[in-house]
């Protein structure tokens, strides 16, 4: 058996349910603070996914977002029955939507370029970019 079948059999079918929805950040901060309280409230079945950690209404920088994304990782692996980490969540339509990240043409304007190579470099950036913040997935068009 697998370690991921292993896994679900474990799972109640409200932890299954909890791991196919995905929750905004907004809703786990107060203010600009991480709130336990919310984290209980919201995350206590575990979460698939955490979305807009850096393109948030918050406007954190870079930083701030890598200890947030560590702060709400932390409390998944510390208070959950199955200790199951978060799959972080950003929109990259034309860049990493966060502070200070780097802004492209939209994917029509690039594809009018033709040059894959350039869209490439382009999603590769975003990815590292996505990386060094702690995002997991990132929705792009290229």
């Amino acid at each position: 058996m697998t370690a991921i079948k292993s896994l679900l059999n474990q799972m109640s079918i409200e932890e299954k349910i909890a791991q196919l929805q995905a929750i905004p950040i907004d809703a786990l901060m107060e203010g600009k603070e991480f709130s336990e309280e919310k984290a209980r409230k919201y995350l206590k079945l575990g979460i698939g996914q955490i979305t807009r950690v850096a393109g948030s209404r918050l406007g954190l920088k870079p930083k701030e977002v890598v200890k947030l994304v560590n702060k709400v990782q932390k409390f998944l692996v510390e208070n959950t029955r199955l200790k199951i980490p978060a799959i972080i969540h950003e929109e990259c339509l034309s860049g990493l939507m966060g502070y200070s990240s780097t802004a492209f043409p939209q994917a029509i304007g690039l594809a009018s370029t033709w040059n894959p190579e350039l869209l490439t470099n382009v999603a590769s950036t975003i990815r590292s970019q996505g990386r060094l913040i702690g995002l997991t997935n990132v929705f792009l068009q290229y």
